[in-house]
């Protein structure tokens, strides 16, 4: 039987993995800030020759908050949802992408929240 001191290390060792294998899948990566102001922010890929996948949206308002947020990507016209709730009493809102959804050239990230108190920090990568 392992005495205490392993199980220590063990626990540190599995924190410290915990912690460092999602910021090592933001290398080459970047996030970018926006003030939540009428409920909308539009993160759109101008670039012709490149592409990136989001990472994270994360929420932060200035007080408690009720309402809902929805995450979309809009391509070629089309808007599909990656991500929505409905929330009470929140100042802080985390979506992590399951996935990598690339965004090509003219594809655009939107964040709509009925809340509009806060600010929105979008965390992606290059694809």
């Amino acid at each position: 039987m392992k005495g205490g001191s392993y199980m220590k290390r063990h626990l540190l060792a599995t924190s410290i993995v915990a912690v460092c294998l999602p910021l090592a899948g933001m290398a080459g990566g970047f996030a970018s800030t926006y003030r939540l102001g009428r409920g909308v922010v539009a993160v759109t890929n101008t670039q012709v020759n490149s592409s990136w996948a989001t990472v994270a949206v994360l929420v932060r308002f200035d007080s408690e908050t009720n309402g809902t947020l929805a995450i979309r990507r809009v391509s070629q016209g089309n808007s599909y949802t990656l991500g929505s709730c409905v929330f009470a009493t929140a100042t802080n809102l985390v979506w992590a992408a399951e996935r990598d959804y690339s965004f090509g050239f003219g594809d655009v990230l939107l964040i709509e929240s009925t809340a509009t108190n806060g600010v929105i920090q979008v965390m992606l990568k290059n694809d």
